[in-house]
């Protein structure tokens, strides 16, 4: 079911669901299936950036990578339009359903890489990964390849600066086109990748195509993920900040200002 959070949409479906999507509507080329895995970072860059909200609005799917963005849309459910005490009340409510992990389940950008690579390996079908600079692109490849040895895959670390080399660019373009993944994912960093497929979409020879950040570095362990009590209980932010202390401007933004936007918003 597509919904609106602060003017963005998310659709809230079952992480199966969103599998047999993309399996039915971006197994074929060029169908050009586009996939977008939004955590609350991006409702909140979404508001400050119009062309970001529209790439948004115009993906195929559109996943919710975070129990904030299910716990921001059950709050939204029971009490938009309620008064003051009532809202501050009910935040207090759909945080314990967070803890207790009733909001419901995630569909983050790690786990469809995750399941696709192995669909991929299993029906052969194949498999381009674009960015993940420093050589982690190559070393996600050799990991997928020692674990699915049959499994077509190329890489292309890309632009190191996205949108300032116009003939790296081309390259890629022409690379990816030739080889006609069924998979493409693309590092390219949050809201650059995500604008970056939406420019160039038309042009790809595709199935499906998906933003995936740190997800490269997370699947080879320079990034270890949340432990399943942390994701459950919508703590992966505080994992990250642990982890990764000068995110902390990003993470404000996730877990303080998204919250009130939704807040004031209802």
């Amino acid at each position: 079911m597509r919904r609106k959070i602060l003017g963005v949409s998310v659709d809230l479906l079952e992480p199966g669901e969103a599998i047999d999507k993309i399996e039915k509507y971006g197994s074929s080329i060029p169908d050009r299936y586009f996939v977008v895995t939004a955590y609350s970072e991006f409702f909140v860059l979404a508001n400050k950036d119009k062309e970001f909200m529209d790439v948004i609005n115009k993906a195929n799917l559109v996943t919710p990578d975070g129990v904030s963005v299910l716990a921001a849309a059950k709050f939204i459910d029971l009490f938009d339009g309620s008064s003051l005490i009532k809202k501050l009340f009910g935040g207090l409510h759909v945080g314990s359903l967070v803890f207790r992990g009733k909001v419901g389940n995630t569909v983050t950008g790690v786990w469809l890489f995750n399941q696709l690579c192995e669909i991929a390996a299993k029906k052969g079908k194949r498999v381009f990964l674009l960015g993940g600079w420093n050589g982690v692109a190559s070393k996600v490849t050799r990991i997928l390849l020692k674990r699915y040895p049959d499994l077509e895959i190329a890489y292309d670390e890309g632009e190191k600066q996205v949108g300032t080399d116009l003939e790296v660019n081309e390259r890629v373009i022409s690379k990816i086109n030739k080889f006609k993944p069924h998979y493409l994912f693309v590092a390219y960093n949050p809201v650059k990748q995500e604008k970056w497929i939406a420019r160039h979409l038309n042009r790809l020879s595709v199935g499906t195509v998906i933003g995936v950040g740190g997800t490269y570095n997370e699947f080879v362990g320079d990034l270890p993920g949340a432990p399943r009590w942390a994701r459950k209980a919508g703590l992966t932010w505080a994992w990250r900040l642990v982890l990764e202390p000068k995110r902390w401007k990003r993470i404000l933004r996730a877990v303080i200002e998204f919250p009130w936007l939704v807040f004031k918003s209802c």
